[in-house]
């Protein structure tokens, strides 16, 4: 091969990798990038694996096990406050239970939320990150959330969010803040592998723990050095930017479920950091009205 042909072949390869690292970051599964390109790319699933492990890149972590499907029908009529009978006639036509069916679901699934809230046991596990930049504490990123919705847990198109996502249980805490840095933080300098993971974590504990759902969330606060750029991109969180705390209160029923409690959980660490010998740990308002449903069976 001569080596014009070979520094092209070289280029063409490297373009395809990056490609290939971009649409697995965007779609989050091996199987989502075959389908959305067709089942028609060049490289097979084993190799796909092995370019991600190549790069570094923390597999994308979903629900460990699904809570039923109805908690999302009935999490919305508690979030909208809105009768079952209302909510079902706002429902598309392709939407086929019928009403005797939904009643039926409804009771079953307050009889299992009560059940679980009394169990407090957490299904599913997940991390959530402070990103600040060093010496600037009391400003935090935040974006608009458009990844797939989850009703389940408070989730919906555009709400605004903290990076976040969900990890494995076993893995370590550094595995699962790379995974939340690579997906909803940093994507273009993970395609580039120029992510400077080192400078950004260097072994911090959660400081907070909070329960959203069945899904039992760990926190951590991140200052960037001044060195790290701050050049933020992500397929999941869009118009990425840092915003003061205070001003994140401010944001309401436009915040994700759960974002509320945490910037309030952030500002106390940062008043009591020194003083601080154990996480702080809470509940959202979407477990607490919750409680309150299951309590009124």
């Amino acid at each position: 091969m001569k080596v014009k042909e070979k520094q092209s072949f070289i280029e063409k390869e490297a373009v395809f990798n990056k490609f290939i690292i971009s649409e697995y970051l965007r779609y989050g599964s091996v199987d989502e990038v075959f389908k959305a390109n067709d089942y028609s790319l060049p490289i097979s699933y084993p190799g796909v694996q092995r370019l991600l492990d190549k790069w570094g890149i923390v597999k994308a972590a979903g629900p460990n096990t699904l809570l039923s499907e109805c908690i999302s029908f009935m999490v919305r009529m508690v979030e909208e406050q809105i009768p079952l009978e209302t909510l079902y006639r706002k429902m598309p036509p392709s939407f086929t239970p019928s009403m005797t069916t939904l009643h039926r679901i409804y009771r079953g699934a307050k009889i299992e939320v009560k059940k679980k809230i009394e169990e407090r046991k957490m299904r599913r596990i997940g991390t959530a990150l402070i990103i600040t930049k060093e010496g600037e504490e009391n400003e935090i990123l935040i974006g608009h959330d458009v990844s797939t919705p989850r009703l389940d847990l408070g989730k919906y198109f555009g709400s605004i969010s903290l990076p976040m996502g969900f990890s494995r249980r076993g893995e370590s805490r550094k595995e699962s803040v790379l995974r939340v840095l690579q997906q909803e933080v940093f994507t273009e300098l993970t395609i580039e592998r120029k992510l400077p993971f080192d400078n950004i974590y260097g072994g911090q504990r959660p400081f907070m723990y909070i329960d959203i759902a069945d899904v039992r969330v760990a926190v951590y606060h991140l200052a960037l050095p001044k060195n790290v750029e701050s050049t933020f991109s992500s397929y999941k969180l869009k118009n990425l930017k840092m915003l003061k705390t205070e001003d994140v209160l401010l944001l309401g029923k436009n915040l994700r479920q759960g974002i509320h409690e945490i910037v309030w959980g952030y500002r106390n660490y940062c008043m009591q950091e020194s003083q601080m010998e154990e996480p702080i740990y809470t509940i959202s308002a979407l477990n607490q009205e919750l409680a309150l449903l299951q309590a009124e069976y």
